[in-house]
């Protein structure tokens, strides 16, 4: 898989750098969509990822936006990462 930055990343903080470079790396070691998903759903629950980052699947992809630190149920308004499958 492929990771397209689309946008730049605010290094707020030390672990959302750190969570974000995991993030790519989860990306580029997933061979198909079910690894992928798995995955991401272990960083979920072994990160504080959801503190961070929101993201989700579409069809053929996988897209990540940085939340906010001022607020953490708003997010920036263009997706920092995305990879197709």
């Amino acid at each position: 898989m492929n990771v397209i930055i689309e946008h730049i990343f605010c290094q707020y903080s030390d672990e959302a750098t750190a969570l974000y470079l995991r993030i790519i790396n989860v990306i580029l070691m997933s061979s198909n969509e079910a690894e992928l998903r798995a995955s991401m759903e272990k960083l979920k629950h072994t990160s504080k990822l959801d503190e961070y980052f929101i993201y989700g699947f579409g069809k053929h992809h996988i897209w990540v936006c940085l939340r906010k630190p001022s607020d953490s149920n708003k997010i920036f308004e263009h997706r920092v990462l995305m990879a197709q499958f």
